[in-house]
C-alpha cells in the first residue's frame, strides 16, 4: 500500500553521503532499486503506456550507472544519479496508473525475517528464478523488457519465449558481474536454513 501522509513535504538529497556506504550495501541497495522498479514496470497494465517507457530509461541508466559505481565506488556523478532514480523510482511517477506486482520483495521480506540475509542480495537471488517461473504469463512483457532494457535484438531469437528468457538471462548475468549472488546458498543457506523453505514460503504475504 501507498501511504502519502506518511512522505516528508521535500527532502534533501546529498549524494556525497552515500559515499561513505560499504561496497556490499552499494550493490545490494543499489539492486533494490531496480527490483522496484522491476516490480512496477512487471504489473498491470500490459499495453504500451508512458510509464513504462519511464521505467526502461530507468533501467537502463541504473544499470549503466550502477557498472560504474562498482567500478569506481568514489564516481560521484554514479552516485548521483543513482540516489536521483531512487527517487524517481518511489514518488509514484513509474506508479502512476499500475497495479505493482512485489511478489518478489513479498518473498525475500520472509527470507530476512527467518535468516537475517541481506535485503537487497536476497532479491538479487529471487528476481531471474521467480522471473523464469512466470514469464510464460508475461511473455510479451519479458520479451520487450529483453529488447528496450537489454537491448537485445529479436532477430536474433527463434520466438518471444526464447528472447523473454533471454532477458531474464541478461538480468542473471548483470547480478553476477555486479559481484552479487545468484543461490541461496551464497546468503548463507545451509542444511538447517533449508529446512525452513516451506515454513517461510507459508509466512509469505500474498497481495
Amino acid at each position: 500500500r501507498d501511504y502519502p501522509e506518511m512522505n516528508p513535504s521535500f527532502a534533501l538529497l546529498d549524494p556525497t553521503y552515500t559515499l561513505t556506504m560499504p561496497v556490499r550495501q552499494l550493490k545490494a541497495g543499489t539492486f533494490d532499486i531496480l527490483s522496484h522498479i522491476m516490480e512496477t514496470y512487471f504489473s498491470y497494465p500490459v499495453e504500451d503506456n508512458p510509464t513504462d517507457d519511464v521505467s526502461e530509461g530507468l533501467m537502463r541508466g541504473l544499470i549503466r550507472d550502477f557498472s560504474e559505481a562498482v567500478k569506481d565506488p568514489n564516481n560521484l556523478n554514479a552516485r548521483s544519479n543513482i540516489m536521483w532514480t531512487a527517487s524517481l523510482a518511489e514518488n509514484r511517477i513509474i506508479k502512476s496508473g499500475k497495479t505493482k506486482d512485489f511478489q518478489a520483495h513479498n518473498m525475500e521480506h520472509q527470507l530476512s525475517a527467518y535468516t537475517g540475509c541481506n535485503h537487497g542480495e536476497g532479491l538479487a537471488v529471487l528476481h531471474p528464478v521467480y522471473y523464469r517461473h512466470i514469464c510464460s504469463d508475461g511473455e510479451a512483457k519479458f520479451a520487450r523488457f529483453a529488447e528496450r532494457v537489454w537491448g537485445l535484438n529479436p532477430k536474433d531469437y527463434p520466438d518471444t519465449e526464447s528472447l523473454a528468457l533471454a532477458g531474464i538471462s541478461a538480468l542473471e548475468d548483470f547480478i553476477k558481474a555486479m559481484g552479487l549472488p545468484i543461490s541461496l546458498r551464497e546468503i548463507g543457506f545451509g542444511k538447517d536454513e533449508r529446512k525452513l523453505l516451506p515454513e517461510i514460503a507459508e509466512s509469505r504475504f500474498i497481495s
